[in-house]
């Protein structure tokens, strides 16, 4: 990267920590298994981007043991977050000490699992953003836009901010247009932030595909202050309800991550808009 990018204070909104598995197991109704991916190699990743501070987001794999997660928070000393899951009856205390360690989000995994009822995802998102609400916590929320469709108008009613991952991954086709507008909507309301991250999610094909640039565009000029980027290191290859083997190891994406940061330079031009992108809307956010 250049003397000036990225900027002083830069985060990376959206990484994941796994392992080492001596010493943070997975879960044993893990959706699916990757590679180690520990605080080592997130710490060579940081200095290889430039990147000082960090939100650690509690992956599936995990379910609601929050150990690994919560490790990487409290190496980072103050530069770390963490966005965690837990059970709809932890105890206040519990919640409250995850609080003062640097967690600052609840997430609602509705891709990884397949979930694609919108009853039900209003049910754990209702659930979620009270226990979120009472406890000083905002809800993040991990969906595809055709899912979350059903659910644009209610998402604003919520009683806590909304973050939403990876441009809602809307889709590339023909029914994107549709469902960047829903993004839109949804970031016009003042209550919903959204992760520019997770570009080779969103295309698939192309991960430097000439539409994300003009996504990542189209969002932040409707609300420039609820818009945050992030790399998705290690690049887990995710998984379904569908998965054949969920034990068998799969390899993490291969994935260029000091491009997806390069990337933002291309997405804002305007040095102001990189300056509240990577460092001032995260710090909002997140609390530093």
């Amino acid at each position: 990267m250049s003397e000036n990018f990225p900027p002083a204070n830069t985060c990376d909104c959206h990484v994941h920590t796994v392992g080492p598995f001596d010493k943070f197991p997975l879960s044993a109704n893990r959706p699916y298994t990757p590679h180690e991916a520990t605080y080592a190699d997130l710490a060579a990743m940081m200095a290889q981007l430039g990147t000082t501070r960090t939100v650690i987001v509690q992956p599936s794999i995990y379910g609601t043991d929050n150990a690994c997660t919560m490790d990487a928070v409290d190496q980072l000393k103050g530069n770390g977050r963490a966005v965690i899951v837990v059970a709809p009856d932890a105890p206040k205390d519990e919640l409250a000490s995850l609080l003062k360690r640097g967690a600052r989000g609840l997430r609602v995994n509705a891709a990884s699992v397949g979930e694609t009822s919108p009853e039900k995802i209003r049910e754990r998102l209702t659930a979620t953003a009270k226990q979120a609400a009472d406890n000083g916590y905002h809800v993040q929320l991990f969906i595809n836009a055709a899912t979350l469709m059903p659910l644009a108008d209610f998402i604003p009613t919520l009683p806590v901010t909304v973050v939403i991952d990876h441009f809602g991954l809307v889709s590339m086709g023909p029914e994107g247009a549709a469902q960047a507008e829903m993004m839109v909507r949804l970031l016009g309301t003042g209550r919903v932030w959204v992760k520019l991250s997770g570009s080779y999610r969103v295309s698939k094909t192309n991960m430097f595909d000439p539409k994300i640039p003009e996504l990542a565009r189209k969002f932040a000029a409707v609300n420039p202050e609820h818009v945050v980027w992030a790399s998705d290191w290690p690049h887990t290859p995710g998984g379904t309800a569908a998965n054949a083997n969920p034990h068998a190891v799969s390899q993490m994406l291969d994935v260029d991550t000091p491009k997806l940061l390069d990337f933002v330079k291309e997405w804002f031009p305007d040095a102001a808009m990189r300056q509240k992108l990577l460092v001032d809307n995260p710090a909002k956010l997140y609390g530093w």
